[in-house]
């Protein structure tokens, strides 16, 4: 368990037996970053040309191109704004409560600037501990478990699935800081569990993640034509193959699909549930199409 991790569950557990005391410059600053928080959800300008970051690069170049060409977006569900206030609302707290457990936080919120050849691309990091630096994340339960907790493979999972380029962020915050990057806190933002995901002192994930990010920022400044990143994939029920093909995990969540793939693909219920309620899915061939049942 890292001393990150151990102070704040020592301070939790205390808060849990009775009042602990926390200084008035944190309880001020906490007001203020929600407040902050508030105001960039709802009230801030937004930024509507395109311009890639840290926290972004690392996408797949594809959803990048899109975003950069204008092409349409999805319009974000109604609740999608209450997730993202959520996450700055947890992270507020998060800071709040590292330095009431006592971890000291050398810089927070710091512009950064990574530069290489004759481009660059800025960013913003979230704390420096102890002289790493961390990013902090609110997480789903599925993913608190599954990805980022020790139990469900910590980096080794995250590297395996890194879809939205959160280890070449991390490292290119490292590198334009001068620092190591430490990983990320993460807290499940269902239970309130915490969690920290360490890098490896020496990884090759590192050098794949920078370089990766590189080429993205290279080929967008060049205007390379686009590619679709990935293909579509078959779809599996109760572990069979259907015969129908449905986008993968990251196709699925990508918010410029219809640009993409066109009017081939159709959002619709699992074709072969039997469900009242079954999942939905984006499919993009279907040669073994829902039979309805005749009671229904």
């Amino acid at each position: 368990m890292s001393s990150i991790l151990n102070r704040v569950q020592l301070f939790l557990t205390e808060a849990n037996k009775a009042s602990v005391p926390i200084s008035s410059t944190i309880i001020n600053e906490f007001g203020e970053a929600c407040k902050d928080a508030f105001i960039k959800q709802f009230v801030e300008e937004r930024e509507t040309k395109f311009k890639p970051r840290m926290s972004s690069i690392g996408r797949p170049l594809c959803q990048l191109q899109m975003e950069k060409s204008g092409a349409e977006a999805e319009t974000p569900s109604y609740n999608s704004k209450m997730r993202f206030i959520f996450g700055d609302l947890i992270e507020a707290l998060a800071v709040a409560v590292l330095k009431s457990s006592g971890v000291k936080i050398d810089e927070f919120q710091k512009k950064v600037k990574y530069v290489f050849g004759e481009d660059e691309i800025n960013g913003t990091y979230d704390v420096k501990i102890m002289d790493k630096i961390w990013d902090i994340k609110s997480a789903s339960p599925w993913s608190f478990t599954n990805k980022f907790s020790e139990d469900g493979g910590g980096f080794e999972s995250l590297k395996k699935d890194d879809a939205f380029g959160y280890i070449g962020q991390g490292y290119m915050y490292g590198i334009a800081d001068k620092s190591d990057f430490g990983g990320w806190i993460v807290i499940n933002k269902s239970t309130g569990e915490w969690c920290t995901t360490e890098v490896p002192a020496e990884h090759e994930a590192k050098d794949a993640a920078v370089k990766n990010a590189e080429s993205n920022i290279t080929k967008l400044e060049s205007n390379e034509p686009f590619k679709r990143c990935f293909s579509d994939v078959e779809e599996f029920f109760y572990k069979k193959p259907t015969g129908n093909r449905v986008l993968g995990f990251t196709c699925s969540f990508c918010p410029y699909k219809k640009p993409c793939w066109g009017n081939k693909i159709q959002y619709l219920p699992q074709q072969q549930s039997k469900s009242k309620s079954p999942k939905w899915v984006w499919y993009t061939q279907i040669d073994n199409p829902r039979v309805e049942d005749e009671n229904e």
